[in-house]
């Protein structure tokens, strides 16, 4: 039932910290995590009182706006020069917003639809469905690695 709703919309999935723990699995063997930890500490910065704003806008800036970031999300150069204006001109709460808004709809979009189409998504599913119990954070990681573990030795 748990793993059922994850389809429902990228919101559950993201809201649900086991759905969060298998999509973040998924997302790793895809080499595309950092969508959603660039969107996760968006979510996060929003929330830091304003005295942290500016350590906090600089570290995501560098790790996943800037031209020279370690960890670079796909957003558009637009999106990406007015985010650098941006966090010269005043930082607030809303900096990051039309680029998490990118990233966002990218996983919508790209990520969400084939992680529910994936092997891992449709296993789990189908255990918790047969077993008919809530999956443990724990059980999830654990299911997750074993299933990609065993998808790494079959390709």
């Amino acid at each position: 039932e748990q793993v059922q709703r994850w389809s429902e919309s990228l919101e559950a999935l993201l809201t649900n910290q086991y759905g969060l723990a298998v999509f973040r699995h998924f997302l790793r063997s895809e080499f595309s995590e950092e969508n959603l930890d660039f969107w996760l500490a968006v979510e996060k910065f929003k929330r830091t009182c304003p005295q942290k704003m500016v350590f906090k806008a600089t570290r995501i800036y560098n790790e996943f706006i800037s031209c020279n970031a370690t960890r670079q999300v796909n957003i558009d150069s637009a999106v990406r020069e007015l985010t650098n204006q941006s966090l010269s001109l005043r930082i607030s709460p809303s900096v990051f917003r039309l680029a998490q808004e990118q990233i966002y709809n990218l996983m919508l979009t790209d990520s969400y639809p084939r992680f529910l189409k994936s092997h891992l998504y449709t296993q789990l599913a189908n255990q918790n469905l047969q077993q008919g119990q809530k999956l443990s954070l724990q059980e999830a990681h654990t299911k997750a690695k074993r299933l990609y573990s065993y998808n790494d030795l079959s390709s």
